[in-house]
């Protein structure tokens, strides 16, 4: 080990270090053995896409029940906001990519990861046919995490790259929106949730490039609010998994209380 090398000569002096050092040097030591070192602005941004996502879902819900009127695609707040959510996630999927993949890919790491959320996904996939067969989810959040981090892994090292492919891909869609025909056509379905991998594999690829600048060393002052979009972005997975199914039972509830029995079981 280096950091263990004056050792081995024969005067062997005492040595002290600071608590900075100290903290320093275990932490070089946890990177070295595998764990990825954690950066508040990705875990930051990544509790904030989490916040804004259980928003979304619970107006969705309300929407869907008739407690309100939402104009999903016609309203361009309503449209904007879970695009604004999805790129949030997609831009800490490319920095962690970057980070962890710095010095060459890992695939062990890389395998579990993509087991892991692609599980997941397929779960998701499963629960939502059974539940909602016409709006079944196919290819959502995490489908599309699995998917670009395969993909986005093999441009880690080519910041610049990566940014003239974000804008290949992003742009055009943007200006020219091209109608790709969805796969939700041939299968005769609507999903709840659809995140393609083409345009958002650009995004990531983006958080590439994000990472290159040290946009992820970005400072932010310790508050307790940052402290709370911290702890729920280091649990963003779990809280994804829970957060959909309770924010749907809390609704179905307050729709249940709210529709007299008659016409709740006609």
């Amino acid at each position: 080990m280096q950091g263990m090398a004056f050792l081995s000569c024969g005067d062997v002096r005492h040595v002290s270090y600071s608590q900075a050092e100290v903290q320093h040097h275990m932490r070089e030591r946890k990177t070295g053995m595998g764990q990825k070192e954690r950066y508040l602005m990705i875990d930051f941004l990544r509790g904030f896409a989490v916040l804004l996502m259980i928003m979304f879902h619970f107006a969705f819900d309300l929407n869907g029940f008739r407690f309100i009127e939402i104009d999903l695609l016609g309203n361009r707040f309503w449209y904007a906001f879970p695009r604004c959510i999805v790129f949030l996630f997609l831009i800490c999927v490319g920095m962690g990519l970057a980070l962890v993949h710095k010095n060459g890919i890992r695939w062990g790491l890389l395998r579990k990861r993509f087991y892991k959320i692609g599980g997941w996904a397929f779960v998701i996939s499963i629960v939502t046919y059974v539940i909602f067969p016409k709006n079944f989810v196919f290819f959502g959040i995490l489908h599309c995490i699995a998917a670009t981090s395969v993909a986005g892994v093999f441009l880690v090292g080519r910041p610049k790259l990566s940014l003239f492919l974000c804008f290949l891909l992003v742009i055009p869609d943007l200006i020219f929106q091209p109608t790709l025909i969805p796969i939700s056509i041939w299968l005769g379905v609507t999903p709840m949730d659809y995140i393609p991998f083409y345009p958002w594999v650009g995004i990531v690829l983006f958080g590439i490039y994000l990472e290159s600048v040290d946009f992820h060393k970005t400072p932010l002052k310790r508050t307790s609010l940052i402290r709370l979009f911290e702890a729920m972005g280091k649990h963003s997975l779990k809280i994804y998994l829970l957060h959909r199914p309770v924010v749907f039972g809390m609704v179905f509830l307050l729709y249940k209380l709210k529709t007299p029995a008659a016409d709740f079981l006609a």
